[in-house]
């Protein structure tokens, strides 16, 4: 199969060299082999999920000898696209997620359509934010008319710009909508003053960076008061949630920003993952917890075990079985689950369903594949999907 992804870099997360003999096993009442050296995808470089992942790995590697392989990319296919390949083992991504799973977006494509993805993890994102300079005239939410606003080859991340420009009650109309290469991109476009707002994760190395400037960093809040536009933003992308964020640049609980969220990253693989090895990453993801925890403080708040399950609630994507295997070793996986892991395993293969028949449809009438994506959405709304 040809790769599709341009692979930015890579990093080995190593604290020095080292020589390994044998396997790698946790301390706990089931001695489970631990693999020696796993590839991981991430954001990219300078954004939170690269720098809150590559502090997993190196945990991993400094308690268990571990060797973790990140490969950051800054769009959703080239971070998905290793794991599909069976070059990673898993990729932590985001809403993009779900999207994956619907068919949807970026992943309406002959090449792509509904695939059978499996979560290990969940973490919550420390607040999707708009970010602009501190010097910048962008104030609040009413003044982003006419200003230029970041875009992205991927429609996930350019949802979060459009998620506050609906809570403003603009459209892409209303504004100068800038195409950027990618997320860390857009940031430095920010601070060299070629765009004037996109989304910053608060606790990306990026915006502590703008934060050490003399012109700083601002966030553009949502106030939670204003039901009107909260409405208006649910509406526009029901999967977003009202989040206070205290972790960050320039935040604190003494100084929170009301702003959006949602799970981020989700630590994501495909069914196809072998049971032992999802076993594993999930039990290295909540038994290394209390280290990791100590790395960084948007680790210790949005990562943990309770958390990750309280998400799975929320997002509806079905766990990994070697996953639920452990999780229910751990006690994290309550009857509830079962219940919810069954519904969505049976919404996927109704979509694999409907898109085998949509393709054989559209070969049938020898259908131009460009135009397949829009023909799939329309039979996917129809089927009630």
């Amino acid at each position: 199969m040809k790769r599709k992804a341009t692979l930015i870099g890579t990093c080995l997360l190593l604290a020095g060299l080292l020589i390994l003999g044998g396997s790698a096993a946790m301390a706990s009442d089931k001695k489970v082999e631990m693999p020696k050296m796993m590839t991981w995808t991430s954001y990219d470089v300078g954004s939170s999920g690269y720098l809150l992942v590559g502090q997993i790995g190196a945990t991993l590697f400094d308690k268990y000898g571990i060797k973790v392989r990140l490969i950051p990319a800054g769009t959703d296919i080239p971070r998905v696209y290793p794991v599909r390949l069976k070059d990673a083992e898993v990729a932590f991504h985001g809403l993009g997620s779900y999207f994956m799973q619907e068919g949807e977006w970026d992943y309406a494509t002959p090449e792509w359509g509904p695939q059978a993805v499996r979560a290990l993890y969940f973490a919550q994102h420390p607040g999707l934010c708009l970010g602009v300079r501190g010097d910048s005239s962008i104030k609040s939410w009413k003044d982003l008319k006419g200003k230029k606003i970041a875009k992205f080859p991927s429609k996930v991340l350019t949802l979060i710009s459009g998620v506050h420009l609906a809570y403003a009650g603009l459209t892409w109309d209303d504004v100068q909508g800038v195409m950027t290469p990618g997320y860390g991109a857009a940031i430095k476009m920010v601070m060299n003053k070629k765009i004037d707002a996109t989304h910053i994760n608060p606790t990306a190395s990026l915006a502590y960076q703008m934060e050490s400037m003399p012109y700083g960093i601002r966030y553009v809040a949502l106030p939670f008061k204003n039901k009107k536009n909260w409405d208006q933003l649910i509406a526009y992308a029901p999967a977003y949630g009202p989040f206070l964020a205290t972790v960050g640049a320039t935040l604190s609980p003494e100084k929170p920003l009301e702003t959006v969220s949602y799970s981020y990253p989700i630590a994501l693989s495909y069914d196809f993952l072998p049971k032992d090895k999802a076993y594993a990453i999930t039990k290295l993801l909540v038994e290394t917890y209390p280290e990791y925890a100590k790395r960084n403080k948007a680790l210790k708040a949005f990562w943990t075990p309770e958390g990750s399950m309280a998400l799975f609630e929320k997002m509806p994507l079905p766990m990994h079985e070697g996953s639920i295997i452990y999780l229910k070793e751990a006690g994290l996986w309550k009857p509830k689950h079962d219940k919810l892991q069954a519904e969505r395993l049976e919404r996927q293969a109704k979509l694999k369903a409907l898109w085998d028949k949509t393709m054989d449809e559209a070969l049938a009438k020898k259908m131009k594949m460009k135009k397949f994506s829009q023909y799939w959405l329309k039979k996917k709304k129809e089927a009630g999907l």
